[in-house]
């Protein structure tokens, strides 16, 4: 089911505080309550709200030290919420951050807002739905001379309201959430369906995703796999089976590493025989799970000396299934050359990610550091990559693939295509060390490993600039139908040239007819 999104306009929701404050009046609706400096809204199911007709929820705010706290009871149980503050000076909302439901339908959000002059509606939603508001309220952080709420009828108090900077500091920055959406589908041998992926959290963090349980020859592909949740990460989810997928229902887990964290979110998809229609038009080849592909980064990519580096990965197979328990192999070399890590006693986990440490002295060079990995596993075909890092300053190019993804030409992530279609790949590169002139590199091999594309592009990264590049090609219509393999490589000058690869990612998309 798509997301629900309420949108109102800063004319539309001046006018809903008038009407807001003429219910007020009249007693049909609650109006704020303030005592001892704390400030009591009362929250109210909405029309289209699906939680239970018993629930109820409230806002308190305290106006002096700014500590706002939301309650939910007899909601939905073992439910996340997202909690926003509606504001007509910016025609958009203050994300207050998420709350969570016990098994009773109780729960409750703490977060504190700056001092300033806030105006605006409440509102607690669910899965995209808005599920509960508050009526129109103004309310001063912080003052001395006026510490009292009061409402907020006209388009003055507004206008007021814009000369302040609002800024939130969520206290509940432990949690982190996974949705995916729908739940199930139902499709028949040959055929695909897409997901949803959303990932939340309270703070900036890295995001792997991986999946569990993918049907026999079938193959699942993030568009894209990894990304930074600031605070919200949006990805697909396109699990794509051929006509030898066997008819079943199959119980398919997403699974999201958050800064280490594992997040899961199950889905059903159920497999019907393939018809005789399907399989001749839609029928994809799926090539085998045995060869593994690994992802690698560390936590931050610049330190300074006396400092823990951590490295984190993940190790999947061709059909984008997480690997558990392959050997995996680290090197860490400094600027000068020299080894300052050596582990290759590692083993991938239930999510096949794998997680280890590297302790900086405080004499440590300053400098481009680099990290090689390897991973292997009896009946899989090993793989490698590597990433790099800065130490202090870099006087050499130091470049990380933060994302790779197939989209359209404007950039929005796409991970199916028809034959005869413009598919485009999506870079985006950042140089942590000096500024240099290199080479991104986009080969493309299709279900058979067989090359079919390779393209460059030549390109100036400044030192610290992130950049998002994109390649486009036609595959035409003798193009076999199935799932294509991405490398995206960045090199520091042409490889006739004596270049040399500084960094590499893959990415995979389903040719469907």
């Amino acid at each position: 089911m798509p997301r629900v999104h309420r949108m109102r306009t800063l004319t539309a929701l001046l006018l809903f505080m008038v009407g807001i404050s003429a219910l007020q009046a009249t007693g049909a609706l609650p109006t704020p309550v303030s005592a001892d400096n704390t400030l009591t809204i009362q929250l109210v199911r909405t029309v289209a709200s699906t939680d239970p007709s018993s629930a109820s929820g409230s806002v308190q705010i305290n106006l002096n030290t700014g500590q706002l706290t939301i309650d939910l009871n007899q909601a939905t149980p073992q439910a996340t919420y997202t909690a926003t503050l509606l504001t007509p000076s910016t025609s958009s909302t203050l994300q207050l951050g998420y709350l969570f439901t016990d098994s009773n339908g109780a729960g409750t959000l703490q977060v504190n807002l700056s001092p300033g002059t806030y105006v605006g509606v409440f509102e607690v939603s669910k899965l995209g739905l808005v599920q509960y508001d508050s009526i129109s309220n103004s309310f001063v952080i912080g003052s001395t001379t006026n510490s009292s709420a009061t409402q907020s009828p006209t388009s003055q108090t507004a206008t007021q309201s814009t000369q302040t900077s609002n800024s939130l500091a969520p206290n509940n920055t432990g949690h982190a959430i996974l949705q995916v959406q729908p739940s199930s589908a139902t499709i028949d041998a040959g055929a695909f369906a897409k997901f949803a992926i959303h990932v939340g959290d309270n703070s900036t963090a890295d995001v792997f995703l991986v999946a569990r349980g993918v049907p026999p020859d079938s193959v699942a592909i993030f568009t894209p796999n990894v990304g930074v949740a600031n605070p919200d990460f949006n990805s697909s989810l396109t699990i794509v089976t051929s006509a030898d997928t066997p008819a079943s229902s199959y119980l398919v887990t997403a699974v999201a590493i958050v800064n280490g964290k594992e997040l899961t979110d199950t889905l059903n998809l159920q497999v019907l025989a393939s018809t005789t229609e399907t399989s001749t038009t839609s029928t994809v080849n799926v090539s085998s799970a045995t060869t593994l592909s690994m992802t690698v980064r560390t936590d931050l990519t610049q330190y300074h000396p006396n400092s823990t580096v951590n490295i984190q990965g993940q190790v999947t197979d061709s059909t984008g299934s997480a690997v558990p328990d392959a050997s995996v192999s680290i090197q860490v070399d400094a600027p000068t050359g020299a080894e300052v890590l050596s582990n290759g006693n590692l083993h991938t986990d239930s999510a096949g990610t794998f997680l280890t440490q590297v302790n900086l002295g405080p004499s440590s060079s300053t400098g481009t550091y680099t990290v090689f990995t390897s991973a292997s596993k009896p009946g899989y075909s090993s793989t490698t990559t590597r990433t790099t890092f800065v130490v202090g300053t870099s006087t050499t190019p130091s470049v990380i693939i933060k994302a790779v993804y197939a989209g359209d030409s404007a950039g929005n992530p796409t991970s199916t295509f028809t034959a005869g279609q413009t598919i485009w790949v999506w870079v985006v590169i950042q140089n942590i060390g000096s500024t240099f002139q290199g080479v991104v590199w986009i080969q493309v091999r299709d279900p058979n490993g067989v090359p079919v594309q390779i393209q460059i592009h030549i390109a100036t990264l400044d030192a610290g600039e992130t950049i998002k590049d994109g390649l486009g090609f036609t595959l035409l219509g003798h193009a076999t139908i199935g799932v294509y393999t991405v490398n995206a490589l960045v090199s520091d000058k042409l490889i006739s040239q004596g270049g040399t690869f500084l960094a590499s990612s893959e990415t995979e998309f389903a040719l469907i007819g």
